[in-house]
């Protein structure tokens, strides 16, 4: 069986005219015997050849699986004569037609020759061939049978190639039906995704609300008592003056609450200016040592610093400042009494100092570290103690860091396996610059 694949397909109606660039495919061959004649329908598989043992110019080893026509006269004699059938019944018929792969027909072996079109609706699509070793005239009732066969061998080939043509559709719509599931899943995900993050943004904006709400009344509500209080007729000096420093101070913590709301959106959204001055380090923060052990010293704390000779840092200074005053204070707030806080402070390379304050109380649990650092989360155990705060201070913190330049992470270990804590707090802030060392 010859199978005929045309370089443009528009060329089939016109095979009569003159030969179009054809490719010929060997599909199936069977090999007659003893006057009796065997047909190998079409196979998706490699072409094979089945001879008998005397021809050995018919081994399998050298049958080539396809062919040019115009390599091959016979075939391009078969072509010229569609749609009728081709008939050799000896080498003189065929002898001035034989082309360089005329061989693969075995016409030495097999002369008398039968080629019958193999068509659908006028188109060509290759041809059975049929050959005897004996010279052999073609009887009509021979052709007849032949035209027989290749009507089914050529329904067979159509079948197959709808087939064909329908599993491609049905692997290309299922291609497309997995593409389109898998996509469909990814859109699942993404949408299930945000809506977590919405949900978890309406969560913080009613814990924001709520932490707000509590931290501006609360001020509010003493200064209303005190208030209130003055306003009696009736009171000492001492007592006056006592309800006077309660509205000093509450008024200072509605001040604080609302300038580090103020600084945490100008650090947001970048409209802070740096101004950088060099300072001494070590000098900067041994001027802090003393505030904070008289703050710390009704709970028992001390402040233990490990500080090089001299270190100087091009920075912000407001900005670092608040920065140290915000990290230990909260150091102080969450250690338990009677303890030490340490800070020490690292010259590293890369242009970098460290800054690492570690304190021993109550830690921070694994579940929480990765939000310590964000507006108005607090852990769980700082609110059930009753712990004072807004939870700004390490939100403003990380912005006043991200301002200089540097990074800031926090780390809490337990202490054998207890209550206690070690929280440490490392900040990497860029150095001077070696023209600005004094």
């Amino acid at each position: 069986v010859l199978r005929l694949k045309f370089w443009d397909v528009r060329q089939m109606l016109r095979v009569a005219d003159r030969l179009p660039k054809t490719r010929v495919l060997i599909e199936a061959v069977s090999t007659a015997y003893d006057q009796s004649l065997s047909i190998a329908l079409p196979m998706t598989a490699s072409p094979s050849r089945l001879a008998p043992n005397e021809v050995q110019d018919l081994s399998p080893t050298s049958i080539q699986s396809s062919y040019w026509v115009s390599e091959c006269g016979i075939t391009q004699a078969a072509m010229k004569a569609f749609p009728d059938v081709l008939h050799l019944t000896s080498d003189a018929d065929f002898q001035a037609s034989i082309g360089e792969v005329s061989q693969l027909l075995g016409t030495v072996e097999l002369p008398s020759i039968l080629m019958i079109p193999l068509e659908n609706k006028g188109k060509p699509l290759g041809f059975l061939v049929l050959q005897c070793r004996q010279s052999r005239h073609w009887s009509a009732q021979d052709v007849d049978f032949a035209k027989l066969v290749a009507g089914q061998v050529s329904s067979a080939i159509i079948q197959t190639e709808t087939l064909r043509q329908v599993e491609s559709i049905v692997e290309d719509r299922t291609a497309q039906l997995q593409h389109s599931v898998d996509l469909q899943a990814k859109l699942y995900e993404l949408n299930r995704k945000q809506i977590e993050r919405l949900r978890e943004m309406n969560k913080r904006m009613d814990e924001f609300l709520s932490t707000l709400s509590h931290e501006l009344r609360t001020p509010l509500t003493s200064m209303m008592l005190a208030i209130r209080m003055l306003r009696e007729a009736t009171l000492t000096p001492d007592r006056r003056s006592q309800y006077l420093n309660i509205l000093e101070q509450q008024c200072a913590q509605e001040t604080r609450l609302i300038n580090d709301l103020l600084a945490l959106q100008e650090l947001e959204t970048k409209q802070v200016v740096m101004q950088l001055q060099v300072i001494d380090l070590p000098s900067f923060m041994r001027d802090l040592e003393s505030g904070f052990a008289q703050q710390w010293a009704p709970k028992g704390l001390t402040l233990e610093m490990d500080l090089p000779g001299k270190l100087a840092i091009s920075t912000d200074v407001s900005s670092l400042n608040r920065v140290l005053v915000e990290v230990l204070t909260n150091a102080g707030k969450y250690s338990d009494p009677s303890t030490r806080v340490s800070l020490r402070v690292t010259q590293l390379i890369a242009r970098q100092i460290s800054i690492v304050i570690t304190n021993l109380g109550g830690g921070i649990p694994a579940e929480e570290m990765p939000y310590i650092f964000e507006k108005f989360r607090r852990c769980q155990g700082m609110t059930d103690n009753a712990v004072p705060g807004t939870g700004l201070g390490l939100a403003l913190v990380k912005s006043l860091v991200q301002h200089l330049g540097g990074t800031v992470s926090a780390t809490s270990q337990p202490i054998e396996e207890g209550t206690t804590y070690v929280t440490t707090l490392t900040i990497l802030l860029p150095k001077a610059p070696e023209s600005a060392k004094g």
